[in-house]
């Protein structure tokens, strides 16, 4: 995406610099992008929905449209971009920018859903781990991959997400792609946890990534924590809580409405 073609993001500054403007700007026909700072145990739905019915309040309009340019996991924390209104269509420019994510994950365990979500089980074959040898792997993961994704995931197969087959029983077939771990950064080494920040391609999971990690030592790997820290050049301390966005909107609702 070139410089001229990069869509104008609202910020946290800028919002709370002039909340008036923010608030009309996302309530607005032509809408806005803004960043979020998606908190843990919700969906990025949950956060599309409760901007969609602030902004629904503001303009009296039932349903308004209004997405997100890539989806968090219920686990995973940071930053979203929303867009409303008109600016949706801009969101699919932003889904292909790199991303950047700080995690902490386990080895010598593993689950269905390779994170929190689902049961946890004990595997074996973690114990001849040393820091020396995960931080020789960890470092060695800059570079093209062929990854299959986690089958609870938004990937959708017969018009519905494989994770809700997978909740059904089912087992989904999924193919591998091509994904690109641009830069690695271990932050701390204390095993059998190991924390490092990751700067990957479109399409890249984590939870994916931890597990192919963890089966290259001989073992299983489970993420404990994520958080998605930037998109493309856009930061993660530049965003809105989701409480900041939807306060910003409704506290003017009155007048701008007035002036509609």
């Amino acid at each position: 995406m070139s410089e001229i073609d990069t869509p104008v993001i609202v910020g946290r500054e800028a919002a709370l610099a002039n909340p008036s403007a923010f608030a009309a700007s996302i309530a607005s026909e032509d809408g806005a992008l803004v960043l979020i700072d998606k908190p843990y145990g919700v969906t990025s739905f949950d956060i599309v929905n409760r901007l969609r019915k602030s902004v629904s309040l503001v303009t009296g309009i039932r349903r308004v449209k209004c997405g997100h340019a890539g989806t968090l996991d219920p686990l995973a924390t940071g930053l979203l971009i929303l867009g409303t209104r008109r600016k949706t269509r801009a969101l699919a420019s932003l889904v292909g920018l790199e991303k950047t994510y700080d995690l902490r994950m386990r080895f010598g365990v593993t689950s269905p859903s390779y994170d929190l979500e689902r049961p946890i089980e004990i595997v074996g074959g973690g114990e001849h781990l040393t820091e020396e040898i995960v931080r020789a792997a960890i470092e060695a993961l800059p570079g093209e991959h062929s990854q299959v994704p986690p089958v609870f995931s938004a990937i959708k197969q017969r018009g519905k997400p494989v994770y809700k087959l997978a909740r059904a029983g089912e087992e989904p077939t999924l193919q591998s792609r091509t994904i690109f771990v641009h830069k690695v950064e271990i932050v701390s080494i204390d095993l059998p946890h190991v924390s490092f920040r990751v700067r990957v391609s479109k399409g890249t999971y984590i939870r994916s990534l931890v597990r192919d990690l963890a089966a290259s030592l001989g073992t299983g790997g489970l993420l404990v924590d994520l958080r998605r820290e930037s998109v493309g050049n856009w930061s993660i301390s530049d965003a809105l809580s989701v409480e900041e966005a939807v306060n910003l909107t409704k506290h003017i609702a009155t007048e701008f409405q007035a002036v509609q």
